[in-house]
């Protein structure tokens, strides 16, 4: 006699629950793994601001800005101790409003106090890269690393663009591979203005509509 067995195969995905979230004009200092920062939230019974260690796919956060959206919640499985439990997925962006009286929260103050190290250019991923840059807002001044040597020099800023000025810098020998990244950092740096925007942790660079630096934050 032949017997036949059905197994049912048990999906490994639980079911996306759809939450409503309030998120704050500014971020926070937290700490996960590394000192970073985080947004905050409000979620349906929230007295307070949460912090929100995590990350929502498709959610691009500007900081200056409180937003209502929606987002499917997924709870992983088999999660370790120090990850977030869930993964989050932008449904729906419901509002998104400047606020007004937070000198502090715009996205350039958020540049302003931080340094950004170059992780792409020209499309190309700087692994490890010696490239950084740190705005010094009361003088209009930039300095940093062009990958071989110190870098110096002006800034000008508009609403959504910024133009680098009289860079100048040491004059330090390097490997090859070093003096490729200088060059081609310094060429795109003297180039003209720049569009800019900040998304969620990186610092952004265009050329019409083509990103041609990004900059990601790190300690100063």
């Amino acid at each position: 006699m032949l017997t036949i067995v059905l197994v049912t195969g048990i999906s490994m995905t639980s079911k996306a629950e759809l939450i409503r979230l309030l998120v704050k004009e500014d971020l926070a200092s937290c700490t996960g793994v590394a000192p970073m920062t985080c947004m905050q939230v409000k979620y349906k019974n929230s007295k307070s601001w949460e912090l929100f260690y995590g990350g929502i796919n498709g959610f691009k956060y500007q900081p200056g800005y409180r937003y209502v959206i929606l987002v499917d919640r997924t709870k992983k499985k088999n999660v370790p101790a120090d990850a977030s439990a869930y993964d989050y997925k932008l449904k729906k962006n419901l509002k998104k409003q400047k606020m007004k009286g937070n000198t502090g929260n715009s996205a350039w103050d958020f540049v302003l106090k931080h340094k950004w190290k170059l992780i792409q250019m020209n499309g190309t991923t700087q692994k490890e890269s010696p490239v950084y840059m740190v705005f010094d807002k009361d003088k209009n001044r930039v300095h940093g690393s062009s990958a071989c040597n110190t870098f110096m020099g002006g800034f000008e800023k508009t609403a959504n663009s910024i133009t680098f000025k009289q860079l100048a810098g040491t004059l330090m020998a390097c490997d090859a591979a070093r003096n490729k990244i200088e060059g081609e950092f310094l060429q795109l740096m003297n180039g003209g203005a720049f569009r800019y925007d900040v998304a969620d942790q990186t610092l952004n660079l265009y050329r019409g509509n083509r990103l041609v630096l990004m900059f990601g934050m790190a300690p100063l």
